[in-house]
């Protein structure tokens, strides 16, 4: 554990732009990291094309976290951000995060995106139990994960093994809704 703790951390310095610094990292600048991270973990179902759109909707203070992975690549695609509000339509999203402060028209999103390919990701083990794939969530000063993974084959993802062993939680390997043992 403490092996792989440090294994992110060095990881987390080297693509985050000024984390070397003092200043402190924030909140969504960790999100962001992770979300790329998550993104180069999984095996994509069929072709991703060129482009792998990143859908945010999060704080405007936390988009530029999230504007910064603009380009950066994703198997042989690049990432584009796209941030959503509540007006706009998430079609097109192959990775849709919302803030729980945006969470307002998650279930029109989900609803949006029913039967397209799209990684689904949260800020509440709410929206992990009602079908996101994962939950992403500030815990004792560091980022931590759950992971739906009943809610991943559904959408024809597959989840690195090395990205499930991270999890906090897992769900869908045990039966019914409680999570599987770590």
């Amino acid at each position: 554990m403490y092996f792989r703790l440090c294994r992110a951390s060095l990881f987390l310095l080297l693509i985050l732009p000024g984390a070397s610094h003092a200043a402190p990292i924030s909140e969504y600048q960790l999100k962001s990291a992770f979300l790329y991270n998550f993104a180069t973990f999984l095996d994509w179902p069929g072709s991703m094309g060129t482009s792998l759109t990143l859908c945010v909707a999060v704080p405007e203070d936390a988009l530029k976290y999230f504007t910064m992975l603009e380009g950066k690549p994703v198997g042989n695609s690049k990432v584009t951000v796209r941030r959503l509000t509540a007006d706009d339509s998430a079609e097109g999203c192959r990775i849709l995060f919302v803030a729980e402060s945006e969470s307002g028209s998650f279930e029109d999103w989900l609803t949006e995106v029913g039967d397209e390919q799209v990684l689904t990701v949260a800020e509440s083990e709410l929206w992990l139990k009602k079908g996101v794939v994962l939950d992403l969530m500030i815990q004792e000063k560091r980022v931590v994960f759950d992971v739906n993974v009943d809610a991943a084959r559904g959408e024809g993802i597959i989840i690195n093994s090395r990205l499930l062993r991270l999890a906090r939680k897992v769900y869908g390997l045990g039966s019914g809704d409680e999570p599987a043992e770590k």
